[in-house]
């Protein structure tokens, strides 16, 4: 049976939205975050990108991803697959997914997984919580 290497994560972030130079292909991460409020459950985020760097592994290799409760109570909010090619074991590779319409059920701890070959790579968390929406202003008028 041939050996299965697991490549390393170097990073693993979560932001609103991941921008590539088209000159120099420098990506720029906009707006990392890891607490999302909402007025109410379940909630539709608009838009979640995934960055991630990794290393050490060899030729074409599959990263699944998925967004699951910390309990692991409910079915993933979204899960995947991935291919990221290493030219070179000591090469960096990167990850950005983009993610739209995202429906989190409940407020409470999430975590943002990647996985490769059943084994867990890294996660980042989620804190998703319930807020109150801004009081009304009285203005003069209705006074």
């Amino acid at each position: 049976m041939p050996a299965v290497f697991v490549p390393d994560v170097l990073s693993l972030i979560v932001c609103d939205q991941i921008i590539i130079d088209r000159l120099t292909g420098k990506m720029s991460l906009i707006g990392l975050f890891s607490n999302i409020g909402a007025f109410q459950f379940p909630v539709r985020h608009p838009q979640l990108c995934v960055f991630a760097t990794l290393t050490e592994g060899r030729g074409q290799t599959p990263i699944e991803i998925g967004i699951i409760d910390a309990n692991d109570e409910r079915p993933p909010v979204v899960q995947g697959t991935a291919g990221v090619e290493f030219k070179d074991p000591h090469a960096l590779a990167t990850l950005n997914l983009h993610f739209n319409g995202l429906v989190f059920p409940e407020p409470g701890h999430y975590r943002v997984q990647l996985r490769c070959h059943g084994e867990l790579l890294r996660e980042a968390r989620l804190h998703l919580a319930k807020v109150k929406p801004p009081e009304r202003q009285k203005n003069d008028e209705e006074e």
